[in-house]
């Protein structure tokens, strides 16, 4: 029992990391996505994803997996770093590395998607990460869930003690009058 408790929890823990990646990556792909809508040069970029077109398969694989194999030692040593007790400069390095590979390679998987997602051994792989992406969901959501329920339960509590205290009754019916304002709710009688 006890054992299953400790797997149980490492994956979950291993799920919600791998969500909090795909937050990130996705969050990541519309970021880009918005700053390449704000480079003036439509004709550069129609260009550009027409050259990614007109390469080959081996060609828009390696554009995916230079960056890719790259980084991921350099990870490897900046964690080694931060085993031998350099800890600030190694998480540094680490942090920084990670950024630049979630923001660097998400870019380029957006663009070369479609053409690697033909290749057969990709696409498989893909369609893995995508069914394991759905599994996390699944682990995760029951804790989801009470969390949720736990954060209802704090703000009921903290509602009922801001009723015992006038003036933060006040505070919170104006401020969810102005947020049904904000909204284009029309405004709900209050007494006082």
């Amino acid at each position: 029992m006890k054992q299953y408790r400790a797997r149980r929890a490492a994956l979950l823990a291993l799920a919600l990391l791998f969500l909090a990646v795909a937050w990130v990556w996705d969050g990541v792909i519309v970021i880009q996505r918005f700053l390449v809508g704000l480079i003036p040069w439509t004709r550069f970029k129609e260009a550009l994803a027409g050259q990614i077109d007109r390469l080959p398969l081996v060609v828009v694989l390696m554009i995916f997996l230079v960056p890719l194999a790259t980084v991921e030692p350099l990870l490897a040593v900046a964690t080694v770093a931060i085993a031998m007790g350099y800890v600030v400069s190694g998480g540094i390095a680490w942090i920084a590395l990670k950024l630049l590979s979630l923001s660097l390679i998400a870019g380029i998987f957006d663009m070369t998607k479609h053409r690697l997602l033909t290749i057969g051994w990709f696409a498989f792989a893909y369609e893995k990460v995508v069914a394991f992406h759905h599994y996390a969901d699944r682990i995760v959501a029951p804790t989801k869930e009470a969390a949720a329920a736990l954060l209802r339960q704090w703000r009921r509590r903290a509602s009922a003690t801001g009723s015992r205290l006038p003036w933060v009754a006040h505070f919170a019916a104006r401020f969810a009058a102005r947020k049904r304002a904000a909204n284009g709710r029309p405004p709900v009688a209050t007494n006082g």
